[in-house]
């Protein structure tokens, strides 16, 4: 499993999306509030939140994230469907051996259970040789003439050369059953995301294949479509979750005639996923994705199976 999808998954659980559902975590304490003087009103100022993250896995992939994040009363109203509305902006630095990133976004919660995200990305990536045997693709142009032949098959680009961004519009729901069976041990939750987004890299025209984050190769410039299904269980011990996930990406290519969408750049990942919490500040997440990985594009063409994709593990601290 390549680290780009991976990291796009786990950050929008570990940070926004599974936190949510806990009526600690979600139920913002605005109680740093500033008076006017002359007219006596009170306004709410931000809910700040820090996390510094901490990603590796049995695959010798690592990643490190800072993300701030600052939450407003938005559009709030007396009644309980709407008295919690917010909106949250949050930014997420990210740092790995052959990538460097930051990804902002805007989060309008108008409901207990819906939100909606709008938001851009933009990195840059560099090559190397690891041990002189495993070369690492941050990012660059595919020259490959032929996905018979490997021998013609060549990365174009140097270290920084270009970036890759993207704007992407989201809509998250989300449950959790001890809304309606209150109890510590009722927790039942479920969300469902789903994206649209544009990807794109300076250095490519037209129909052009690129490399990105190591990945196969295959990205062009275009739209793509994003879902992910979460279902778990909230529990007040050590092991405070446990669930699966399902996560697919479908992007609408531009490709050669007599070649499907299907058959090209989609990944669907299966995970499972325990969260360990330490104390109130540091949590490991741990993650075991089975991917539906190509065979061997150079024999197979884009026969894919599916594969055990390692062990991750995520040591998250919540600075504030």
């Amino acid at each position: 499993m390549n680290m780009k999808k991976f990291i796009v998954m786990v950050c929008l659980g570990a940070f926004i999306g599974i936190p949510a559902f806990s009526e600690e975590e979600n139920r913002m304490d605005f109680t740093h509030d500033s008076i006017d003087l002359e007219t006596g009103a009170v306004y709410s100022e931000a809910e700040t939140r820090m996390d510094l993250s901490f990603y590796a896995s049995t695959r010798g992939e690592m990643q490190v994230n800072f993300v701030p994040q600052w939450t407003f009363p938005f559009l709030q109203g007396n009644h309980p469907m709407t008295s919690d509305n917010n909106i949250t902006f949050r930014l997420d630095v990210s740092l790995n051996p052959i990538w460097a990133g930051l990804t902002g976004d805007t989060i309008l919660t108008v409901f207990p259970f819906l939100n909606f995200r709008l938001g851009t990305m933009v990195g840059t990536g560099w090559n190397y040789t690891l041990f002189g045997r495993a070369p690492l693709v941050g990012l660059g142009m595919n020259r490959k003439t032929s996905i018979h032949d490997p021998i013609t098959s060549e990365v174009v680009g140097n270290g920084l050369d270009g970036v890759v961004w993207d704007v992407h519009a989201g809509a998250m729901l989300q449950f959790d059953l001890a809304v309606f069976f209150p109890g510590d041990w009722n927790h039942i939750v479920m969300q469902y995301y789903n994206q649209i987004d544009y990807l794109s890299y300076s250095k490519a025209q037209g129909d052009a294949f690129w490399y990105y984050l190591n990945d196969e190769g295959i990205n062009q410039n275009a739209f793509r479509y994003k879902f992910e299904f979460f279902i778990g269980y909230m529990m007040p011990i050590f092991i405070d979750l446990v669930g699966f996930q399902l996560e697919g990406i479908i992007p609408f290519y531009n490709i050669e005639a007599g070649t499907s969408v299907r058959d090209r750049g989609y990944s669907f990942t299966n995970a499972f996923i325990a969260n360990f919490k330490m104390n109130n500040q540091w949590s490991i997440m741990t993650i075991v994705p089975i991917v539906n990985s190509f065979i061997d594009p150079d024999k197979n063409g884009y026969e894919r199976e599916w594969i055990f994709g390692g062990v991750h593990l995520i040591a998250n601290w919540q600075i504030k």
